[in-house]
């Protein structure tokens, strides 16, 4: 069994798909295609990680269908719906430029152009469609939008981020 702190979560499996064994997934990823040649995951049942090897594997605009190597019927499949996927962090495919994981970047220190640094970023808050960045600041939690139009630099060697927040928002933590 693999420790979860490792991992992350790759998806869910939904239900079966068809009568013989092929599982219906829901990728959690920006890009599925970076994942069309998987040839393994762990599946998290009952609390323990069960690693399965793929058979095969069709990204669909809005799942994907998986055959997992000894699942060959849909009551195997069924006993499989509902499961979270994971897969090792050092599985992911690697980021550049302004792109990043969320994992990746805790613990960064976030920087605003104006005013300079926002705190070390604790955690990332992934509201629907407004992920924050919280950060420890003036002994205080600050909540600052991850944004593409207020990210400038992600550097991973000097790990900082680099933002231009709203008009007004830095203000608030600095009065």
């Amino acid at each position: 069994m693999a420790a979860t702190d490792d991992m992350f979560e790759l998806g869910r499996t939904l239900k079966p798909h068809g009568l013989k064994g092929e599982v219906a997934i829901k990728l959690d990823v920006d890009v599925p295609k970076h994942y069309a040649s998987l040839d393994m995951v762990w599946v998290e049942r009952q609390g323990t990680l069960v690693p399965y090897s793929i058979n095969s594997i069709s990204i669909r605009p809005k799942t994907t269908v998986v055959q997992f190597d000894g699942v060959d019927d849909v009551d195997a499949a069924a006993a499989l719906s509902g499961h979270r996927l994971l897969l090792p962090v050092a599985a992911l495919p690697q980021l550049t430029g302004l792109q990043f994981y969320y994992h990746e970047v805790v613990g960064f220190a976030l920087i605003d152009q104006r005013y300079g640094p926002l705190g070390a970023i604790a955690t990332v808050m992934e509201l629907p469609g407004n992920p924050l960045f919280k950060t420890a600041l003036h002994g205080n939690d600050g909540f600052f939008p991850i944004k593409d139009e207020t990210l400038v630099s992600v550097d991973r060697d000097t790990k900082t981020i680099t933002v231009n927040m709203p008009e007004g928002l830095p203000e608030l933590y600095f009065s």
